[in-house]
């Protein structure tokens, strides 16, 4: 936790450098209790592009989560990933390769899920009002329920949109839903999506809160499907 903290305050260092060929949003949020039961809640997310060059990008993301009560820990997962991404057409259309991995043993009942995702990008609207764009391509998923079994490969279709409206000056939201449809066994599917407002402070700082919900229908059938989080989170945009 404590690294991530650091990166996101070097990234906002970052931000003073006026480095058209990087941006990036890193937020973290905090919570900590003293009383009859003590508990403490971590969360840290990033997202970082560079301008390798004018039609070529290169981007590196992260999240990390992690709640304790009474000394026991109740929640911990990070995920960590890589993009390429290459436009050819501009704020129209692009290609991507990306990787990442996750790790969730309380929720995704996973010690670890490599991902592997490649497709195309299309924005439907782009102007100082909306932002939306939806992402199409295959991904090959392996996930290591264990560290005695062996690695389960899952080849999906994954279907991606994000929409960022900017209600005011200071106001915006954003929502994006993720639907990973399983092309070996249809009911074994996933579906994330996350609806966000974020107020600004300056031109750097914002106040965000985020509902996150993730449905997993891969999980045994005896564990709960669902899951959610409600964060709300300083965010530093550079």
């Amino acid at each position: 936790m404590k690294s991530f903290i650091i990166l996101i305050s070097l990234f906002t260092i970052f931000a003073h450098a006026e480095d058209k060929t990087f941006k990036g949003e890193s937020e973290a949020s905090a919570l900590i209790i003293n009383g009859n039961v003590n508990s403490e809640s971590y969360s840290a997310k990033t997202m970082n592009t560079y301008a390798v060059s004018e039609m070529d990008l290169a981007s590196i993301f992260g999240r990390y989560i992690r709640s304790v009560a009474s000394g026991l820990e109740n929640a911990k997962a990070w995920e960590a990933g890589l993009r390429y991404e290459r436009i050819f057409t501009k704020d129209l259309l692009s290609g991507f390769v990306q990787h990442k991995a996750e790790h969730d043993p309380y929720n995704g009942i996973f010690i670890q899920r490599d991902s592997t995702d490649i497709g195309v990008k299309y924005y439907f609207a782009k102007n100082d009002v909306l932002e939306w764009v939806g992402e199409l391509g295959p991904r090959i998923q392996n996930t290591y329920i264990d560290s005695t079994l062996p690695r389960d490969v899952t080849v999906f279709v994954r279907m991606f949109t994000q929409a960022d409206y900017k209600v005011s000056a200071t106001t915006s939201t954003r929502l994006w839903v993720e639907h990973l449809a399983n092309l070996k066994n249809p009911s074994q599917y996933q579906t994330n999506a996350e609806l966000s407002l974020a107020v600004a402070m300056n031109n750097i700082f914002s106040l965000k809160t985020a509902y996150l919900f993730k449905r997993d229908e891969s999980i045994v059938a005896s564990l709960k499907k669902d899951s959610s989080t409600w964060t709300t989170a300083l965010v530093a945009k550079y």
